[in-house]
């Protein structure tokens, strides 16, 4: 189960840093006005490095990384309910998916014995 926990976690930051870059990309083409395309890409890459940190520590058997990682999940959830509440059928495509990531990650580190 280690294993999946890690590969969860390796997609789950690379998905979000990718995400966060094609806000940022998407807004320098658009010009957008609403928001600020940079301080969004600031937060997700924030976000994918810290789930990246908490993956790396995992993998290192350190216990510190253990609540992080579960806490990450959760609000990986919570981001996919939000993408399934929307209108459109993508969203709530990718909302199931973005949502069982999180579930799998969470359970996985459950299955996954302390060192």
């Amino acid at each position: 189960m280690k294993k999946l926990t890690l590969a969860v976690g390796a997609i789950e930051s690379v998905a979000i840093f990718l995400y966060g870059l094609s806000i940022v990309i998407k807004g320098t083409v658009d010009h957008s006005s609403v928001g600020s395309p940079l301080v969004q890409f600031i937060i997700y890459t924030i976000f994918a490095a810290s789930l990246a940190a908490c993956t790396r520590g995992i993998s290192k058997q350190q216990n510190w990384a253990r609540t992080p990682f579960y806490l990450l999940q959760l609000f990986i959830g919570i981001a996919g309910y939000t993408l399934f509440s929307g209108t459109l059928m993508i969203y709530k495509v990718l909302g199931v998916i973005v949502t069982a990531f999180g579930v799998v990650g969470f359970v996985a580190l459950l299955r996954t014995p302390q060192q």
